[in-house]
């Protein structure tokens, strides 16, 4: 957990301790949780005075159906904004993504209904049937589920966007022209970060280069209209690998040459872009999130401690400045926090001082 209080970045580690490590964390008002992804297939509710003590039974509710065999790997929580603590928890090992009461006091009445994607899976060539649901996004009372549809782990042309109705819970036809039910076609392949704002929500693609090839990895940013169902492809100059927006809407990306070698960069709103810093560039940038005026990135590219060895670390990034030229490190960066291992991904709460923190 790291802290932000008088612009002093207070540290603490260990709460949550595994042996597995496929975990991922997410944040509600003053309450976290733990997904446990491939293998684990648990949620884990916790309040952030009481970060050691779980809300649900046991390890956390499952999240398998009885009898499955197979593990449902899910992936993202999306929360709406509602007294009832609503959520959707996408599922990528499973056809059906997961619609939640997050106060729910027994397993028994923790899914509220079961969101059905099956239709959408790549026909024939997808050995696993699953059009593999990953990140979830809520604009007005519409939710968006991005679907990769994987065929044998490789990216097809058959990456889209489900709709749904958060009133209701039915699927909404993007394309009722079209028999069936249809959903967004996206124009790239394999989506693998996002943010939204207002109307707007921005997909970053990476299309990774067949394995050994000397041939570059292939991607970009892909903008949905939630109004109007329509997408568009602000770049196809990068593979993305990380994205955020701020709350006044600037898009900051981060592309992907190679294994721990990423660069940050703006998007304009005429959809060109620049670099941020050149000491922010062919590094490894793990996590890359936004709270208000400002970035925060996780990397372990930078000696922070002055003793001569990288750390591990939470730089915030001041997102205001104009970027038109890069910036220098001492420049953008307004703090650095050293974390015990690698943040891989951040989510921010407010504590009950409305106190503005991050848990990685």
């Amino acid at each position: 957990m790291v802290e932000f209080i008088d612009a002093n970045n207070n540290v603490e580690s260990g709460f949550l301790s595994n042996t597995d490590t496929d975990y991922a964390v997410f944040a509600n008002g003053e309450y976290f949780y733990q997904l446990g992804k491939d293998g684990i297939d648990t949620v884990q509710k916790y309040h952030i005075d009481a970060p050691q003590l779980g809300y649900y039974e046991n390890d956390g509710y499952s999240l398998r159906e009885a009898g499955d065999t197979s593990s449902a790997n899910p992936h993202n929580i999306i929360f709406l904004e509602d007294e009832n603590n609503t959520a959707i928890i996408t599922r990528y090992g499973n056809t059906k993504s997961w619609v939640v009461n997050l106060n729910a006091q027994s397993s028994d009445d923790f899914i509220i209904t079961q969101l059905d994607l099956s239709h959408h899976a790549t026909p024939v060539s997808d050995t696993d049937s699953n059009p593999e649901a990953d990140m979830a996004f809520i604009s007005g009372d519409k939710l968006f589920i991005t679907l990769q549809n994987l065929a044998d782990y490789a990216a097809t042309n058959n990456a889209m966007v489900a709709v749904f109705d958060t009133n209701t819970w039915q699927e909404v036809d993007t394309d009722p022209i079209t028999d069936g039910v249809q959903g967004i076609s996206l124009a790239l392949k394999n989506h693998q970060s996002g943010a939204v704002h207002n109307d707007k929500i921005y997909l970053g693609s990476l299309a990774y280069a067949a394995w050994g090839s000397d041939d570059p990895n292939t991607g970009g940013i892909e903008v949905i209209n939630t109004s109007t169902f329509e997408s568009s492809v602000a770049t196809d100059q990068f593979a993305i690998t990380k994205i955020t927006v701020t709350d006044q809407g600037k898009v900051f990306f981060a592309d992907y040459i190679g294994w721990e070698n990423n660069s940050l960069y703006v998007l304009n709103d005429d959809n060109s872009y620049n670099l941020v810093s050149s000491d922010l560039s062919n590094i490894n940038i793990t996590t890359l999130a936004s709270l208000g005026d400002n970035i925060w990135l996780g990397t372990n590219s930078f000696d922070a401690n002055n003793d001569g060895a990288d750390d591990n670390q939470i730089m915030q990034i001041d997102s205001t400045m104009d970027y038109s030229e890069a910036k220098s490190f001492d420049a953008v960066v307004l703090s650095q926090s050293i974390t015990a291992l690698k943040p891989i991904q951040i989510a921010f709460f407010e504590n009950s001082a409305n106190e503005p923190s991050a848990s990685e």
